[in-house]
């Protein structure tokens, strides 16, 4: 049995440690919120994301899409195709850019899954004041304008 003494163990636990949290949030967003769009409207978490972003930008390119959501292109690749086959998005290629416009039937299903969203939120958001939403929400932009510098570091250079 090796002496345990020799080695110098770092823990810090979930509470003490906010990328483990934000980990945990997103993952049961991610899968409560896919599970049930699957199940009430046959759409996923990412097709919902891709619906989103469209509405949001009207006429967007798939690239777009991909930066806008820090998705992967082949996922939004496969969503889209998904959300075509179901009349949910149109892909309008008139002017030499494959640009994304939400069909009738699309706005209608994001009308039906944005009431959705915002309700989750509210569960999500309970017992928070308006304020300190506000404050949350400046944390977490903070937070995300510091993500470049976070994924550049290598201790290795």
């Amino acid at each position: 049995m090796e002496n345990q003494s020799a080695y110098r163990v770092r823990s810090v636990g979930r509470d003490d440690y906010v990328p483990a949290y934000l980990s945990l949030i997103s993952n049961a967003l991610s899968w409560g919120g896919s599970r049930l769009f699957l199940r009430r409207f046959g759409v996923g978490i990412n097709e919902w994301r891709v619906m989103s972003a469209i509405v949001n930008q009207p006429g967007c390119t798939a690239t777009q899409v991909g930066d806008e959501l820090g998705l992967n292109k082949s996922v939004v690749s496969r969503s889209l195709q998904f959300l075509q086959s179901r009349d949910l998005v149109n892909v309008d290629a008139a002017d030499g850019r494959r640009v994304l416009w939400l069909t009738g039937p699309g706005h209608e299903l994001h009308d039906q899954l944005i009431e959705i969203a915002l309700k989750r939120e509210e569960f999500l958001l309970a017992g928070f004041s308006q304020q300190e939403k506000e404050l949350l929400l400046s944390f977490l932009r903070r937070m995300y304008d510091n993500v470049p510098a976070m994924n550049a570091y290598d201790p290795g250079e």
